[in-house]
């Protein structure tokens, strides 16, 4: 495995892949470019084993293929933006840099031929040195057209680039939240937990809207997604920037508070138990109030737990009593047993 991820390395990497996209007459879009980047840095294995037996047989690398072993092997690198894009927009920002000081560099050289031109244009013994000096001109208009086609070609590739970030992002974003209410789903909770201290103080709430499967039943799955977004939009607005507000499966929604006691936590399930109880949702079919929404909750605060899992388990035990107990309450796990 060789090592890319400083940025002189991966300039001269970026350089190679780019000379490698113009030997085989590849266009140097940003998909094309991440997988001849991956295949050069032999950082997927079975990404440069495709490659490698395609060049073996001389089949030609086209963008039909290349886009297949992106979708294949690339499209979910969490690491494409750090270890592609960001090397390559420096290595397209270095060339264009250089284009514009050449560009620069040839309108002086025009400038200053275009004066001996006109000194030069009085004089007929003068006639083979002002054929030298338009024979310069036309050379340097032509490398001057040629630059500027390269340079619109690199900067709307740049912009390629930039485009893709953010689909990378917004694909990113997707991968970790819930498509129906916003909040984090399972991976995304995860995700968040990694960062979090299991031996610190922390609470959790574990939320089921109570007789959901009914709702479903007698008004239909569309009016059980509202309800589901109803109380999912009261969780957001309840819980802080630091708390982790995940709908967990189905109509089950989980709350990760840092830092907080069982008797904020509790505070906190309360304060959205009784926002879900004044929710009046109206049908539009029949024009008709829904029965009332309720939730039942159940709170645990982090002992001595030796995983999230465990802890969850608590406060999902919890809410089973909260449920014994009639529903529409909020319940406290109990402590471990020491």
């Amino acid at each position: 495995m060789h090592n890319y991820d400083n940025y002189q390395s991966a300039s001269a990497l970026s350089k190679q892949t780019l000379a490698f996209l113009t030997e085989h007459n590849i266009a140097p879009s940003p998909v094309n470019y991440s997988v001849i980047y991956h295949y050069l840095s032999q950082r997927n294995t079975e990404l440069t084993a495709e490659i490698d037996f395609q060049l073996t047989q001389k089949n030609a690398l086209d963008g039909v293929l290349l886009d297949d072993l992106f979708v294949k092997f690339l499209s979910n690198s969490d690491n494409i933006e750090n270890n592609l894009l960001q090397p390559f927009e420096k290595t397209l920002s270095q060339t264009l840099d250089k284009i514009d000081d050449q560009a620069q560099s040839e309108e002086v050289i025009l400038a200053n031929l275009a004066k001996a031109d006109h000194a030069l244009s009085d004089n007929d013994l003068h006639k083979p040195l002002k054929n030298i000096v338009n024979f310069l001109v036309g050379t340097i208009s032509n490398a001057q057209k040629q630059h500027q086609k390269l340079s619109d070609e690199l900067a709307k590739t740049s912009e390629e680039v930039t485009l893709l970030k953010t689909k990378l992002k917004e694909s990113r974003e997707e991968a970790v939240h819930d498509a129906l209410t916003g909040l984090l789903n399972r991976r995304g909770c995860d995700d968040k937990l990694q960062a979090l201290d299991i031996k610190g103080r922390h609470s959790s709430l574990v939320i089921d809207i109570d007789d959901f499967k009914k709702i479903n039943d007698t008004f239909g799955h569309q009016v059980g997604d509202k309800v589901i977004q109803r109380v999912a939009k009261i969780i957001k607005s309840s819980v802080s920037e630091t708390d982790l507000a995940t709908r967990y499966g189905g109509e089950e929604f989980l709350i990760v508070a840092p830092g907080q006691s069982l008797s904020q936590a509790r505070a906190l399930a309360e304060q959205i138990r009784l926002s879900v109880a004044d929710l009046k949702l109206i049908q539009r079919k029949s024009n008709t109030f829904l029965p009332p929404i309720t939730i039942s909750v159940g709170i645990a605060e982090l002992a001595d737990d030796n995983s999230w899992p465990s802890f969850f388990q608590r406060a999902d035990q919890a809410l089973y009593q909260a449920k014994s107990a009639g529903k529409n309450c909020c319940i406290d796990a109990l402590p471990l047993k020491g």
